[in-house]
């Protein structure tokens, strides 16, 4: 079964892990400074289904990086 990835994209506070964490019931802030910080700092991951991955990207223009490596092989985007 082909895999769909799929990248929440946005501004700063829009609400994209959060969104992420009411679809699928996952927090994808897994290190302590995101938590601390609360923004998303690397690009975090959660499974819709078997066939359907969510990205979460930072959407902080500091870590457009991180951002770029987590878009790079999406193959939908939903921006937010």
């Amino acid at each position: 079964m082909r895999q769909i990835v799929i990248g929440l994209s946005g501004h700063i506070d829009h609400g994209k892990t959060t969104l992420v964490k009411a679809i699928t019931g996952v927090s994808t802030e897994r290190h302590e400074e995101e938590v601390k910080r609360g923004m998303t700092i690397d690009i975090g991951f959660a499974f819709l289904t078997e066939a359907i991955t969510l990205i979460d990207v930072p959407g902080h223009e500091k870590f457009v990086k991180n951002m770029m490596a987590g878009v790079s092989g999406i193959d939908a985007a939903l921006l937010v």
